[in-house]
């Protein structure tokens, strides 16, 4: 982030409390060790075994770490999507809000590991153990978690849709209220009195044979609990630094938070320029008016999100869900909306100059007043899209599909001349009298 703007206490005191790094900044030299190879990564950690390890917010993605000593690190908001990190050793490392998708993690060891918040759908787990692991609020939606060991592991509010659970050791684990739960597969996993289900109830014999799972009988134990200590933010001094990058944590945490901080608190005016939020499930965000400059949300689910007023200068929206999303007086020159679905979107009076829409699903789009010069909308589905008083000159318009799209003498064609009936017709579209 490029603009550090300040963030005021009060709007954030709603937050689950973490643990992170004050900065969320990683040390770049060891950024560098680390990805110089494991070996000699593991021969620097044996050597200075006291060295403080700082991964905060690092960009590992599709990284081979099998392996890695990274035990008692710092890497919160690290970005780990598709890494590969077979017997890495995590014993400890703080991941609160780390991006976890889809990496191969298989025997790999986090031993009261901090995964809160953390992103782990379409993860391969399978042989890891997370004895002791706190994965409050984590997602691991179609996860597969076979024969893991997550004794005392603490899964409140996990989410479990589509997640295997076959063989795994649940014995104390504690999973009050984890969502989804009913769509896991619980089949042959180990279960105890001391396990606490979604419901908040110690496991029984019942319970567990009603999921498939195994019973075992233990010593009665309280149940597992786990708190998050208080995240640092800046205080209002001169500096005023790392205020946009809470704003960042607050959106990624909890939609209905970040919207309930926007409302309240009108007077912030986040800087989300060059965030990275693909893959994320925003639906429904409040986003108006905000400065996001060369953002990226590829994959994002931002279905019914508001970006009204924002400015979006080369922002990435491929194959992003984008149903009914208000983009109302947006600037979106340069922006890449490529594959994207956007049914339904509000695109009134947006500046969308250099766009582009190579097969976007844009119908029932309303463009009407918006400025779309030298866009390509190759391949674009644009049936039912209202199009008037939409400027297309030196627009691309190759296999465009505009049947049923309205037009009008307001709307500028790609030769800079008004469109008429006749090239409507031509077209499939309709044209109205404004």
């Amino acid at each position: 982030m490029k603009k550090p703007h300040y963030l005021p206490l009060a709007a954030l005191l709603f937050l689950g409390t973490v643990t992170p790094s004050t900065s969320y900044s990683y040390d770049t030299l060891t950024l560098k060790t680390l990805l110089q190879g494991t070996a000699s990564w593991n021969e620097m950690r044996r050597n200075a075994p006291d060295r403080t390890i700082d991964l905060s917010n690092a960009k590992l993605e599709d990284a081979d770490l099998s392996g890695a000593n990274l035990s008692g690190a710092s890497m919160v908001k690290a970005r780990l999507s598709g890494a590969r990190l077979n017997g890495t050793d995590l014993d400890g490392a703080n991941l609160f809000l780390a991006r976890l998708q889809r990496v191969d993690m298989k025997a790999s060891s986090l031993r009261n590991t901090d995964l809160a918040r953390s992103d782990m759908k379409s993860a391969y787990l399978s042989g890891s153990s997370f004895q002791g692991a706190n994965l409050a609020m984590s997602d691991l939606r179609w996860a597969v978690l076979d024969n893991v060991d997550l004794r005392n592991a603490f899964l409140e509010k996990a989410r479990l849709f589509g997640t295997s659970l076959k063989e795994a050791d649940l014995r104390g684990a504690n999973l009050n209220n984890a969502e989804m739960s009913g769509q896991a597969d619980f089949r042959d996993a180990l279960l105890s009195q001391n396990t606490i289900m979604p419901d908040g109830k110690r496991a029984t014999p019942l319970s567990a044979s009603l999921k498939g799972a195994r019973f075992m009988e233990e010593e009665l134990r309280e149940p597992i609990t786990m708190t998050y200590t208080e995240l640092t933010y800046p205080e209002p001094t001169a500096e005023r630094a790392g205020a946009d990058e809470t704003a960042s944590t607050v959106l990624e945490q909890d939609v209905e938070s970040w919207n309930n901080m926007r409302s309240s608190q009108k007077d912030i005016e986040p800087v989300l320029d060059e965030e990275d939020l693909s893959g994320r499930d925003l639906e429904g965000a409040n986003m108006s008016g905000l400065p996001m400059q060369n953002s990226v949300m590829n994959g994002a689910d931002l279905d019914n999100a508001d970006f009204t007023g924002a400015v979006l200068t080369g922002t990435s929206w491929k194959r992003a869900d984008l149903k009914n999303t208000r983009f109302v007086n947006a600037e979106l020159s340069g922006a890449d909306f490529e594959r994207a679905y956007m049914k339904g979107a509000n695109l009134t009076g947006a500046k969308l100059t250099g766009a582009q829409f190579h097969g976007t699903r844009m119908q029932e789009c309303n463009l009407q007043n918006s400025v779309m010069h030298n866009a390509n909308l190759f391949n674009t589905d644009l049936s039912d899209a209202d199009l008037r008083g939409t400027d297309l000159t030196g627009a691309q318009l190759l296999d465009t599909n505009l049947k049923g799209a309205r037009l009008s003498a307001s709307t500028i064609l790609p030769s800079g001349k008004p469109a008429t009936r006749n090239w409507a017709v031509l077209r499939e579209a309709h044209f109205t009298n404004d």
